[in-house]
């Protein structure tokens, strides 16, 4: 599968009033990095939003100056949705220090704004069938689980 990494510079105009990265910022970015490597999976003619970032959890802070890389995967591909796992680290050189993880998760919507099929679009269809690793079918599991949790609230 296609994956995304590229890091960022926390900034002053990033911080909130206690000089500590903005906790909104960073769930921003998270949804950008995550549809950039969303995107590096479909068709141009795919329309995706956001429909849900699971497991917000802040491990770290980041303070500016602080270097954080984004490392996104494609995980899941449901009928009209598709779900990147993302790991936010800040770069301590030469080591890196986990401050977040989350899902996100994005609908297909067609053009008149109802979700529509994604797989049409997709350049590499991701299936459990055909995942390589142990780490990615635990993603998949991860994504189904909580697909069933939401789907029984």
């Amino acid at each position: 599968m296609t994956a995304s990494e590229s890091t960022l510079l926390v900034r002053p105009e990033h911080l909130n009033h206690h000089g500590y990265l903005f906790g909104g910022r960073l769930l921003e970015w998270l949804d950008e990095q995550a549809y950039i490597a969303a995107m590096s999976l479909l068709k141009p003619a795919a329309n995706l939003v956001t429909i849900a970032i699971d497991r917000v959890e802040f491990k770290q802070s980041a303070k500016q100056g602080s270097m954080l890389r984004f490392r996104s995967q494609p995980v899941h591909a449901g009928r009209t949705s598709l779900t990147v796992f993302t790991q936010v680290l800040a770069l301590e050189f030469p080591h890196e220090r986990g401050l977040f993880s989350a899902y996100v998760t994005f609908v297909n919507l067609g053009k008149n704004e109802r979700p529509r099929a994604i797989s049409p679009l997709m350049l590499k269809p991701i299936k459990f069938e055909t995942l390589e690793s142990d780490e990615a079918r635990k993603h998949w599991k991860n994504v189904e689980r909580a697909r069933v949790e939401r789907n029984q609230k």
